[in-house]
């Protein structure tokens, strides 16, 4: 007995939501980085005696555009791999 979750449609499906889910992740993620990046940057600028902490809050915001960038990395070239069958 074959279950329905073999078949080749289905299976197409399930990796285009999972590479919906991780973009939007990323999404979140790159946005969560982007904000905490500026926020330092402009409390740097604004408030100078608190300079440890907010590059600390810069960095933060690196590593989650990084951590971005790696969490979509995957699924662009799971798409690039459906697109040619």
């Amino acid at each position: 007995m074959e279950s329905s979750r073999t078949k080749p449609a289905d299976r197409a499906r399930e990796a285009r939501e999972a590479a919906v889910r991780r973009r939007r992740t990323s999404v979140r993620l790159g946005t969560m980085g982007i904000v905490l990046l500026f926020a330092g940057g402009i409390g740097v600028i604004l408030t100078p005696v608190d300079v440890a902490v907010l590059l600390g809050v810069m960095g933060i915001g690196i590593a989650l555009l990084a951590a971005a960038l790696v969490v979509v990395q995957r699924p662009i070239a799971g798409l690039l791999d459906l697109t040619k069958e």
